[in-house]
């Protein structure tokens, strides 16, 4: 009798220890090393902004400003998400921009975790510049989760149309009327070309547009010391596209004549003898509702009497070396710090 006590009593003795070594793991699930969880929460944020273009994409996020801050989902910093390790410029200073992104849209679009994580994450870039050396976040602490990523940052270009171009871009000077029109255009169904590696994709809806008109001097006239800028217009086809910013407004554009600091509008009225640069940004040219076979053109008009430039033509703003100087892409290292 007791043989037969001792093994019912054994066996649920042993059936009982077996149920608790089952549960304990489930136990202790929320005991593991936090390096642990960190490392991969920092290894997540990391693929998010170097793997990721963040979203929207169309407009990109980058254009939204603060009244519509809260549509922005995602904030990852590629290209695009063919070309992974690829930041665009447009992207990086955005994204570092703290007085536009707080301490909770980093948390809400970039790390995405169920506790307010702390954070430290730094871009800089490998040339001998230092180009871009950013940060957002705290100090680290003595522990904390980590990932390197080694990335490329790609730039826009600039188209730069000085004394070389200047038979190409000379009307008759027979012509005797009293208006001068030079139009740089953007062929969107040149420039959109999925066959184009995004890595070097020219897009002027992600990324800032550069005409600077050098060697002005070149295409006056006779004696003439100057021509007056009328206006800046742009156009879709033959339709003017109202332009609302009368005024300087460098988060949209920015314009300069003669190297001088001054910003001017798109109604400037003054005299250039020596070179204009005029910088569209993303946010104007989403204003333009472009498509992948729109023609974009902007126009430059000169007007004088007697007129004291023969500048005419239109420059395309493409894949041609000789009309768009394109950057290297810069290496760079961008780290974050989760803890």
């Amino acid at each position: 009798m007791f043989s037969i006590d001792f093994l019912v009593g054994f066996t649920i003795f042993m059936v009982a220890l077996i149920a608790v070594a089952s549960m304990v793991p489930g136990l202790l699930a929320g005991l593991q090393s936090s390096g642990i969880d960190y490392d991969a929460v920092a290894y997540r944020t990391g693929v998010i902004l170097v793997e990721d273009p963040g979203w929207p994409v169309d407009p990109p996020w980058e254009t939204y400003d603060e009244n519509h801050k809260d549509e922005i989902e995602r904030i990852g910093l590629a290209v695009s998400r063919d070309a992974p390790n690829i930041l665009l410029s447009t992207k990086i200073e955005k994204f570092f921009n703290t007085s536009f992104f707080d301490p909770e849209d980093y948390r809400s679009k970039a790390i995405f975790g169920d506790i307010p994580y702390s954070y430290n994450i730094t871009l800089r870039s490998l040339d001998a510049e230092g180009t871009y050396n950013y940060a957002t976040g705290d100090d680290t602490p003595p522990g904390y989760g980590y990932i390197r990523r080694v990335v490329k940052i790609k730039e826009p270009g600039v188209a730069v149309i000085d004394g070389s171009f200047k038979d190409q871009y000379t009307t008759d000077t027979e012509d005797t009327s009293t208006s001068r029109n030079f139009t740089v255009r953007f062929d969107f169904n040149r420039l959109i070309n999925q066959s184009i590696d995004p890595a070097y994709r020219i897009d002027p809806r992600a990324e800032p547009v550069n005409i600077t008109i050098t060697d002005f001097g070149e295409f006056l006239n006779g004696t003439a010391s100057y021509a007056t800028l009328e206006s800046v217009t742009f156009r879709r086809g033959s339709s003017s596209i109202p332009f609302p910013y009368d005024e300087s407004d460098t988060d949209y554009y920015t314009l300069r004549i003669d190297n001088n600091p001054v910003l001017y509008s798109p109604e400037p009225g003054v005299g250039v003898s020596s070179s204009i640069s005029l910088v569209l940004k993303p946010p104007a040219t989403s204003l333009f509702n472009l498509g992948p076979t729109s023609i974009l053109d902007v126009e430059f008009k000169f007007e004088d009497e007697p007129p004291a430039t023969n500048i005419t033509g239109i420059h395309y703003y493409d894949y041609n070396p000789a009309n768009v100087t394109r950057p290297d892409l810069k290496p760079a290292v961008l780290e974050v710090a989760i803890w």
